[in-house]
């Protein structure tokens, strides 16, 4: 006999409000379908990647300029949410009172020493959603060294 769970147990996940609330249950149900085809994962995989994603843009709309990053875990799940605009134009709208929250890729001291992402937890954390530290354990930004040209902040 075999049984299948809904949802596996969740595991470190943290208390808080459910991220996934900060966008509408639409949305949402699409952000994981286009997760779940283009990275090929297993829908609880890519609902759990965006509703971090989700997560993070919601401490940088609360946080106006401080520099915070996303974990190399949760930044693809931001792309594809920039890559539905009309929805993320609604997130910025708001979260952010309509200001752009654009994605600019650069590799400075302060990322890769890891104070950035050290800066980063407790601002996610205060947001009062919900923190999956599972996604945040590799303490690693979304930029690597040696970046690209549109990386480099020169």
């Amino acid at each position: 006999m075999t049984v299948a769970l809904e949802r596996p147990p969740a595991v470190r996940a943290g208390d808080g409000r459910d991220p996934a609330e900060l966008v509408s249950a639409e949305t949402f149900a699409k952000l994981v379908r286009y997760a779940t085809e283009h990275h090929h994962v297993h829908r609880f995989y890519a609902a759990d990647g965006v509703r971090q994603a989700l997560l993070y843009l919601k401490a940088v709309c609360d946080n106006p300029g401080v520099r915070i990053v996303p974990d190399v875990s949760v930044d693809p799940f931001w792309h594809d949410l920039l890559m539905h605009t009309q929805e993320y134009e609604q997130f910025e709208q708001d979260h952010n009172n309509g200001r752009r929250l654009h994605h600019v890729p650069i590799r400075l001291d302060d990322i890769s020493s890891g104070a950035a992402m050290e800066r980063t937890i407790p601002i996610l954390h205060a947001t009062g959603y919900r923190v999956d530290m599972l996604w945040w354990e590799t303490g690693e930004s979304c930029c690597p060294p040696n970046p690209p040209v549109p990386c480099n902040p020169d």
